[in-house]
C-alpha cells in the first residue's frame, strides 16, 4: 500500500511549509523585467512596495487592469512591482508604469506564499512583509488603499 498525501483536492503539490510570516524579511528573488535588466528585493528597498502576482491571460486580472492604472496615479498608494507571466509584449500591452518583472514558473509566487492570480502583499521599506497575501481584485486593490498615508517605517 503506497502512501498517499492529501493535497487539499486541488492536486498541486503540498502547501508551502509554514508561510512567510508578517515582520519577516521578504524571499529573495531575480527576475528579469521587460526590458531584460535584473530586479531582486534590494532593488525596491527603501520604499513601500506593493509585490502584485498576476497573469495577463487570468480574467479577474484583465477585468482589474483599469482601476490598476488608475491606483498607480493615486497619490500615497505604495509603489507596486508587478510579478507576471507571459510574453513580453503581452505585458507591455498592459499599460502600468509600475516595473513588470516575469515569473513565468510562479516560482517567487509561491516563495511570497501566493496560491494564485491576482494577488499582492506589501513589503515595508525595509524589506520586510508588511501583510498577509491579498488574493483576488477587490483586496488587492482594497490592500493598496488601505495601506496609502499609512507611515509604517
Amino acid at each position: 500500500a503506497r502512501m498517499v498525501v492529501p493535497t487539499n483536492g486541488n492536486g498541486a503539490q503540498q502547501p508551502l511549509a509554514p508561510l512567510i510570516r508578517m515582520g519577516s524579511a521578504a524571499p529573495d528573488f531575480e527576475l528579469s523585467d521587460l526590458d531584460g535588466e535584473t530586479v531582486s528585493i534590494d532593488s525596491i528597498r527603501g520604499r513601500e512596495t506593493m509585490v502584485l502576482f498576476w497573469d495577463p491571460a487570468c480574467g479577474f486580472c484583465q477585468q482589474m487592469i483599469g482601476d490598476l492604472r488608475a491606483l498607480e496615479l493615486e497619490p500615497g498608494v505604495p509603489g507596486m512591482l508587478v510579478v507576471s507571466t507571459g510574453a513580453v509584449q503581452t505585458n507591455r500591452d498592459l499599460g502600468l508604469r509600475s516595473p513588470i518583472v516575469l515569473d513565468q514558473g510562479f516560482d517567487v509566487g509561491r516563495r511570497f506564499g501566493a496560491s494564485g492570480t491576482p494577488s499582492a502583499l506589501l513589503i515595508d521599506r525595509r524589506g520586510r512583509i508588511a501583510s498577509t497575501v491579498a488574493a483576488g481584485a477587490p483586496a488587492v486593490l482594497e490592500l493598496a488603499r488601505s495601506s496609502a498615508g499609512s507611515t509604517s517605517s
